[in-house]
């Protein structure tokens, strides 16, 4: 009875294992057929993957397209995080396709999103020798981090600023300024009367201003025209004038040439003409004419307009 309850068990346990051993080849053969319609990524990420596990979904445009197969870091950079995706190969990884971190809402829970890739560009083609690197980008979380401690840092350089700007003695100085403008208001208001006579006033002299220099605009052109006229009657009248004494002079040379000739034919005794007188008084006719026309042609020289105004009287010079 003993050998028969042994045999059973073994019988038992013999099947079991066959069982076993078929159901692992058939588990087996189901996962190399599931490893060859996947590729392999590595993806290098510079932030904390906390809340990524391995296992976790790999999604691409929000479609689950694969999963994390492993986490570690970086054996050649400590700052990085290396992570391998497994990704069906009939996800369009694109060369310019990026990798971020996100969560599921406030779970906490971490998965990796495949962003971009436009149509245009190529595949992420394998490397012989390495599997295919798809370049990271900052998670939300990181670009809010970032932009938050920048707007911190600013806000912190902004408030001491402000307190520079709104100390005590700043204060006083701005409440010192208020003070005086109102004051200077207040003395503007009391000037406003006068303000005003001062624009009224300024109105008047204005137009007065524009009349006197419409005035003095006709008066330049009056002046203008009566020093044309002026300039044409004196060269008229000096014209005449320099003509007659030319006349007068030729006159008195022919004459005093008239006499020399009568005198040297004997025409004329000078004797008896030295005793009347009349030869004396002749020359002194012609030295007086003379004189007068030399004093006559200096003056219009020295003064033309004494030709129709009074004859101007010379200034004595120094030691005269």
């Amino acid at each position: 009875m003993e050998s028969r309850v042994n045999y059973t068990a073994v019988g038992v346990f013999v099947i079991l294992f066959g069982v076993c051993l078929v159901a692992f080849a058939f588990w087996l053969g189901k996962h190399n057929q599931d490893d060859a319609q996947y590729r392999r990524y590595k993806v290098f990420i510079t932030e904390s993957v906390s809340g990524l596990a391995p296992e976790a979904a790999v999604k691409f445009h929000g479609v689950d397209v694969g999963k994390v197969e492993s986490i570690q870091i970086n054996p050649k950079n400590s700052e990085e995080v290396e992570l391998t995706l497994k990704i069906k190969k009939s996800t369009p990884i694109k060369t310019d396709s990026r990798a971020l971190l996100k969560f599921y809402g406030i779970t906490g829970l971490a998965f990796i999103e495949i962003a971009g890739g436009s149509k245009s560009a190529p595949l992420l083609s394998e490397d012989d020798d390495a599997i295919a690197i798809i370049p990271s980008s900052p998670s939300l979380i990181q670009r809010l981090d970032e932009s938050l401690s920048n707007v911190a840092s600013k806000l912190s350089k902004t408030l001491d600023h402000a307190d520079r700007l709104f100390s005590d003695q700043n204060v006083e100085n701005v409440s010192q300024s208020l003070e005086h403008l109102r004051s200077l208001t207040a003395q503007i208001d009391d000037y406003q009367v006068q303000i005003k006579q001062l624009l009224a006033q300024s109105i008047v002299l204005e137009n007065n201003a524009s009349r006197s220099l419409s005035m003095m605009k006709d008066a330049a052109g009056n002046v203008k025209n009566t020093s044309a006229n002026f300039n044409t009657l004196i060269q008229t009248k000096m014209t005449s004038t320099l003509q007659s004494l030319e006349t007068t002079s030729k006159e008195s040379h022919a004459l005093i040439k008239k006499l020399e000739t009568n005198l040297e034919r004997g025409d004329y005794d000078l004797r008896t003409l030295s005793a009347t007188g009349e030869i004396n008084t002749l020359l002194e006719q012609t030295r007086s004419l003379t004189t007068e026309m030399e004093t006559t042609l200096r003056s219009l020289r020295e003064s033309p307009s004494d030709l129709l105004f009074k004859k101007s009287t010379p200034k004595p010079g120094p030691g005269e």
